[in-house]
């Protein structure tokens, strides 16, 4: 009996060190398979998916990936989808956790927008934003982070539009996976372990110091009018005299234009921001100070 117990002691301590360890620190889990069913995936193509564990086991569970032939090199794959409500971004990471498979093979992320809410997908009339693909000819499990950029997303429509998609919900992400020229000949084995999203910290209105308008400004700043087309008037309040600055910047943090960049005293100002040859979108206002800042949302609608 005792050799029994320590048989099945062993066993366990084998299981547990063998399976994938992760350790997640995200600032908004869309899937960390934890649950023994995979709500919302679908799958296509050549590729199989299914959940690794009979047993729920949140730092171990993952989508197993895997096709029941060999795939040739050069060759579409298939896609797995997860369908349901995202709100990711722009600025931010697209998080990701993925299995090598030491082999020529890529992956590609894409989220999908419903644009005309028929709840598919359909690319005459919807908004797909594709990354750059994603090697996976490494050993083991990797974390990915892709930034919700222009420069690492493209952005597949009929119609004109830009990274202000992002302020909808997006209706799915999909994965689609493709074996290059080099890839030997083989079954493909690969897995998915989490997809989240990871706050940049480096982000205009998540600085330490930055105040989010959640209730009264603390500047009691406002911009007449909102939306606008093509002036509007930023008016806030300094409770004391200070060095001021308010610059404009773009969704992606980038900077537009300084506004305001001198001592003020205290008591209500105002400056005016001129959005001549600036396309519509969203667009926010920083008021500086040296004891407080503060980011607000204006809306430029031509």
């Amino acid at each position: 009996m005792h050799t029994r117990k320590t048989i099945t002691v062993l066993l366990l301590v084998i299981t547990f060190f063998a399976l994938p360890r992760f350790s997640f620190s995200q600032s908004k889990v869309y899937d960390d398979f934890s649950l023994k069913a995979m709500p919302n995936w679908v799958w296509g193509g050549m590729i199989e998916m299914k959940y690794s564990h009979d047993e729920d086991n949140r730092e171990n569970g993952f989508g197993e990936l895997y096709t029941t032939e060999a795939v040739k090199p050069g060759t579409y794959v298939g896609k797995i989808a997860k369908y349901q409500k995202f709100h990711f971004t722009a600025g931010n990471f697209l998080n990701v956790m993925l299995q090598g498979v030491s082999n020529d093979c890529n992956v590609k992320i894409g989220i999908i927008y419903d644009v005309n809410n028929d709840n598919s997908y359909d690319e005459e009339k919807d908004v797909l934003l594709v990354a750059k693909p994603i090697s996976l000819n490494f050993d083991g499990w990797k974390e990915v982070k892709i930034k919700l950029d222009e420069e690492n997303f493209k952005i597949v429509s009929s119609t004109p539009v830009d990274l202000a998609i992002t302020e909808d919900d997006a209706f799915g992400i999909r994965l689609d996976y493709e074996t290059g020229k080099n890839y030997k000949e083989s079954k493909l084995e690969t897995g998915i372990a989490l997809v989240s999203e990871i706050e940049n910290k480096e982000n205009l209105i998540t600085g330490n110091n930055t105040k989010k308008k959640t209730g009264e400004s603390y500047f009691k700043a406002k911009n007449y009018p909102n939306p606008f087309n093509p002036n509007t008037t930023i008016s806030f309040t300094l409770p004391e005299a200070s060095y001021t600055n308010v610059t404009v910047y773009d969704r992606l943090g980038r900077e537009v234009k300084v506004l305001l960049d001198e001592s003020l005293s205290a008591g209500t100002h105002s400056v005016e921001f001129e959005a001549d040859g600036l396309p519509s979108g969203i667009y926010f206002y920083r008021i500086k100070t040296s004891s407080e800042t503060e980011v607000l949302k204006m809306i430029l609608a031509k």
